[in-house]
C-alpha cells in the first residue's frame, strides 16, 4: 500500500512539473506526522488532486491546512471577481469613504496636503509594472484621497455664511425661487443684497422667507424688500439625527424666517447702498432664475387647472416642489410605502423619457420612407434624451433625479450602440459623478436610499437573467402576469433594500408597502405620469386642463389606496437604530449587490450582524430642542412625555418616533405648565423647572434640580444653584440637548399640593445634592468646521 501510494504521489508530482505541491511541502515539513497511509490521490473530472486525511493529526497541522486552503480559495475567488470587472464597483465605495472621512475629521484638512497625497499615489500606480495586490492597494488609497479632496474642494467653493443669531430688520435682494408653504403662503428664496445689521461680507448666499400678508406675489428675477425676521437654520432634532443645517449650508442657505408685514416687489433697482443700485445677477444666476420662472409658471397653471391637494401632488410630480402638500397626505404616503412616488427618481424619469421614445418612434414609423432609410431608432432615443434633460431642469435637480438622468442617458446611449443598457457599472458611474459634483449628498437619505434601491434592482434582475435557463423563458408567460410579477418583485427588492435606511433616518418602515405598490403603481404608470407628460406638452397651447383632470383623478385614487392600506394597521414605527447600523447596511448591501461570486455572502453576514444594533440608544431623561420650544421628559413607562405637546410638531413627531415608537405624546400629569414657567418631575424624582420669564428665576433657582431657560441668555442663581442649567446661548452653540440622569433618590410622601407653584417644598433647596448627571449629549460637538463655524464659543454646563 505504501508503494502504491508513493507511485501515485510521484505521478501527480510529475504532472505538476518541478513546482512542489502543497501536499509535498506539508509532508517535508511534517514528516514525522504524515505517514504515507494518510495520503490519498483521487481523480476529479480527469485531473488529479490531493486530499489530506486529517484524522488523528495534531491540531496545529489541521489548522494550517484548513487556513491554507481557505486562503487559496479566497485568492481564486478574488481573481474571478477581478476578471469579471467588478473591482471597478469598489471605486464609488472608496471614493465615498474618503468623502465621509473628510466630513468626520475633527478639524479642517489642508487641501494641498490632500492633493499632494492623491497625486503621489496616482503617480506610483501609473508607473507600477506588476499589477498585483500592492497595485490594487495603491489605487484604493488614491481613490480614497481623491474623495477627501473632492469634499474639501466643494467646501471651499461654497463659501457660504450662516447667520450668527436672530436678526430683525430691513432686507432686500433678488428673488431666485418662489414656492408655497403648507398654508398656501408664498415662500421666497432670496439672494440678499442687504440685511440690516449684517455687513456685506457676512451676507449669506441665500435666505428663505415666507410672506403671510396679502401682497403682489413676486417672480424669480424681481427684487423684494421689507421688514423681515431671520434666524439660523436649525440643526439636528436630537443628538445623532440628520443635520438640516449641514445640507442647508451646502445649498447656500444661511437663514430662514418670515416677512413682518407686506413685502415690496419691484422690477427696478431699489436702494440697497450708497450708490442706490443692485449688482446685476451673474450668468449662472440668470440661468437659475430663468428655469425657476418656467417652474413657477408651470406650477401656477397646474394649480389653476387642478386646485386642491391633487394639484399640489401634481406640482410635486412635475416640478419637484412638495412644499404645498399637507402633512396628512405626506404622512399617509410615507406610512404606506408610497413616499417614493413624490420623489422624482428613476421611475418617473424612465416613464417620461421612454414614453417619449416610444411615441416618437411610432410617429416616425408611420412614414415608410423614413422607417426604411433613416435611423429612426436613434432619432427617437435623442428625443427621449432631450425629454429627460428637460425634466431634470424643471424638476429641481435633486440627487435622485440626477442619478436617474445619468442612468437614463447611459441607457439611451447603450441602446443606440446596441449594448446592454442597464448595468451595475452604470450605477457605479452615476454614483461617482454625483459624489464628485456634490460630495455632501452622500450623507443625505435621498442619495443613500436612491442608490440602494437602483443597485439592488439591477443586481436582482442580473441574477435572474443568469438563471433564466433554470427558471424557463419568462417571456412566454402572459403579459399581465409578467407585469404584476415584475411589479411585485421590484417592490419587494426595493423595499428590502431601503428599509434599513428608512428605519435609520425616519424611524419607520412600510410593512404593507408591497401591497400598496401593487395596487397603486399601475395607476401611476399608466395614468399619472403619462398625463403629466401630456399636460406639459399641451401647456403652450392652453389645453393642459384635459390631461390634468385625468391625472388629478388618478392621484386621488392613489391617495385613497394609501389611506385604505394604512387603515389596515401597522404603523411601521421602528424607533431609533444604533449608529453602526448605517455603515453596516451600506457596506453589506454593497457587497451583496456589486459582487458576483460567493463573496457576496459576506454582505448577507454584515446585514444580519447589524441586527445587534437595532435596539438603538437609550431614551434620554430630558430632551430639549434647539429653539427651546419642544421639551420632553421620560415617564415611568420609559417613553417621552411632552411638556408642551402643541409646540414644534415637526420636532415632536421625530422624537416620539425615535424614542417612544409611536406618535402618541402626553402632557406630564405631575407638571404644572404655563407660558412663563413649567415644573415637572422625572421618574427618578428630580424636579425640572422650565423658565421663560426672567422674573421667576429666583423662585426656580431655589427649588430646581435642573433648570432650563431656553429663551434666556443670562441666568444667575446666587443662593442655591441647580445641578444643571441650560440657557439660550448653549442651545444656539450646541443645538438640541439630551440629558441622562443617574443615582437620584426618589422623594417620598410628596403630596400633590406640595408640588404646585403655590406650595413649594422647603427642603428641596438642598435637592441638588441628591442628583448626579450621567451625561449631557449635544447635537453639535466641539469640532469647528465651515458649516458650523457660526456657532462660536463654548459653554459650561455643570454648575459647581
Amino acid at each position: 500500500m505504501r508503494n502504491s501510494a508513493g507511485n501515485e504521489k510521484s505521478e501527480v508530482n510529475g504532472k505538476a512539473g518541478s513546482r512542489p505541491t502543497k501536499l509535498s511541502n506539508l509532508q517535508n515539513r511534517w514528516a514525522n506526522f504524515l505517514p504515507s497511509r494518510l495520503l490519498t490521490v483521487f481523480k476529479v473530472q480527469g485531473a488529479y488532486s490531493h486530499r489530506l486525511i486529517t484524522a488523528n493529526l495534531p491540531l496545529r497541522i489541521r489548522f494550517e491546512v484548513y487556513l491554507s486552503n481557505a486562503a487559496d480559495a479566497l485568492i481564486r475567488t478574488f481573481e474571478r471577481e477581478r476578471n469579471s470587472g467588478t473591482l471597478f464597483h469598489f471605486a464609488p465605495l472608496l471614493f465615498g469613504l474618503g468623502i465621509s472621512t473628510y466630513f468626520l475629521a475633527p478639524s479642517e484638512p489642508m487641501l494641498h496636503g490632500l492633493l499632494a497625497t492623491f497625486g503621489i499615489l496616482a503617480l506610483i500606480a501609473s508607473i507600477f509594472v506588476h499589477r498585483g495586490p500592492a497595485w490594487v492597494l495603491i489605487c484604493a488609497l488614491a481613490i480614497f484621497f481623491a474623495g477627501m479632496s473632492a469634499g474639501k474642494i466643494r467646501t471651499d467653493l461654497i463659501g457660504n455664511h450662516s447667520l450668527m443669531h436672530r436678526v430683525t430688520g430691513q432686507l432686500s435682494g433678488v428673488i431666485v425661487e418662489v414656492t408655497r408653504n403648507r398654508r398656501g403662503a408664498p415662500r421666497y428664496l432670496i439672494k440678499p443684497e442687504k440685511i440690516e445689521n449684517i455687513t456685506k461680507a457676512e451676507l449669506p448666499n441665500y435666505v428663505r422667507l415666507s410672506a403671510a400678508s396679502k401682497h403682489q406675489i413676486g417672480r424669480p428675477g424681481e427684487y423684494i424688500s421689507g421688514l423681515g425676521r431671520l434666524q439660523p437654520v436649525s440643526g439636528p432634532a436630537f443628538p445623532g439625527s440628520f443635520d438640516f443645517s449641514f445640507n442647508s449650508w451646502y445649498n447656500g442657505l444661511g437663514g430662514s424666517g418670515f416677512f413682518m408685514g407686506k413685502p415690496k416687489i419691484s422690477k427696478f433697482n431699489i436702494a440697497v447702498g450708497e450708490d442706490n443700485s443692485i449688482k446685476p445677477p451673474s450668468l449662472s444666476m440668470k440661468y437659475f432664475i430663468t428655469i425657476n420662472n418656467v417652474r413657477s409658471s408651470i406650477a401656477n397653471r397646474i394649480r389653476r387647472a387642478l386646485p386642491g391637494e391633487s394639484g399640489d401632488v401634481a406640482v410635486a410630480l412635475i416640478i419637484g416642489d412638495r412644499t404645498g402638500i399637507n402633512s396628512k397626505t405626506q404622512d399617509s404616503l410615507r406610512s404606506s410605502g408610497l413616499a417614493h412616488v413624490l420623489a422624482i427618481s428613476g421611475m418617473h424619469m424612465a416613464l417620461v423619457s421612454l414614453t417619449m421614445v416610444w411615441a416618437m418612434r411610432l410617429l416616425l414609423a408611420l412614414n415608410m420612407r423614413l422607417a426604411t432609410t433613416q435611423p429612426i431608432k436613434n432619432w427617437a432615443a435623442f428625443a427621449g434624451f432631450l425629454t429627460a434633460s428637460s425634466y431634470l431642469a424643471i424638476s429641481g435637480m435633486s440627487v435622485a433625479t440626477q442619478r436617474a438622468w445619468i442612468m437614463i442617458s447611459v441607457m439611451i446611449l447603450a441602446a443606440v450602440i446596441n449594448r446592454k443598457s442597464v448595468t451595475l457599472r452604470g450605477v457605479a458611474l452615476a454614483a461617482l459623478v454625483i459624489m464628485a459634483l456634490q460630495p455632501e449628498s452622500i450623507l443625505s437619505p435621498g442619495f443613500q436610499m436612491s442608490f440602494a434601491a437602483v443597485a439592488s434592482i439591477v443586481a436582482a434582475y442580473e441574477w435572474l437573467d443568469n438563471r433564466k435557463k433554470n427558471l424557463g423563458d419568462y417571456r412566454r408567460t402572459n403579459r399581465i402576469v409578467r407585469f404584476f410579477g415584475t411589479l411585485i418583485f421590484t417592490s419587494l427588492v426595493a423595499g428590502l433594500a431601503t428599509s434599513l435606511f428608512a428605519a435609520y433616518h425616519f424611524h419607520r418602515v412600510a410593512p404593507l408597502g408591497i401591497l400598496t405598490n401593487l395596487m397603486a403603481m399601475p395607476i401611476v404608470s399608466f395614468f399619472v405620469m403619462p398625463m403629466a407628460l401630456l399636460s406639459v406638452f399641451f401647456m403652450p397651447y392652453g389645453f393642459e386642463q384635459i390631461p390634468l383632470m385625468v391625472m388629478g383623478t388618478a392621484i386621488e385614487w392613489v391617495v385613497l389606496i394609501s389611506d385604505h392600506v394604512n387603515s389596515l394597521g401597522g404603523n411601521g414605527v421602528t424607533g431609533q437604530l444604533g449608529a453602526p447600523v448605517l455603515p453596516m447596511a451600506f457596506i453589506g448591501l454593497f457587497l451583496l449587490t456589486m459582487l458576483k461570486t460567493v463573496l457576496r455572502l459576506a454582505g448577507v453576514a454584515i446585514l444580519l450582524a447589524s441586527m445587534v444594533f437595532w435596539s438603538g440608544s437609550p431614551v434620554p431623561d430630558i430632551i430639549l430642542s434647539e429653539d427651546g420650544r419642544a421639551i420632553a421628559i421620560k415617564d415611568d413607562s420609559g417613553k417621552l412625555a411632552m411638556l408642551y405637546p402643541r409646540r414644534n410638531k415637526f420636532v415632536r413627531d421625530i422624537w416620539l418616533r425615535a424614542y417612544s415608537g409611536d406618535l402618541q405624546g402626553e402632557v406630564m400629569g405631575k407638571g404644572v405648565c404655563s407660558k412663563d414657567i413649567c415644573t415637572a418631575k422625572t421618574r427618578q424624582g428630580a424636579l425640572v423647572y422650565v423658565v421663560y420669564d426672567p422674573a421667576l428665576l429666583p423662585f426656580a433657582c431655589n427649588r430646581a434640580d435642573i433648570l432650563l431657560a431656553p429663551k434666556l441668555r443670562w441666568v444667575n442663581c446666587r443662593d442655591q444653584k441647580p445641578k444643571l442649567i441650560i440657557k439660550r446661548g448653549q442651545l444656539e452653540e450646541f443645538g438640541s440637548h439630551a440629558v441622562y440622569l443617574t443615582n437620584i433618590k426618589v422623594l417620598e410622601n410628596l403630596s400633590a399640593e406640595a408640588e404646585t407653584l403655590d406650595q413649594p417644598i422647603a427642603h428641596l433647596a438642598t435637592s441638588s445634592n441628591r442628583i448626579q448627571i450621567s451625561k449631557v449629549v449635544t447635537a453639535i460637538g466641539n469640532t469647528t468646521r465651515p458649516w458650523n463655524i457660526h456657532r462660536e464659543g463654548r459653554a459650561v454646563y455643570l454648575q459647581d
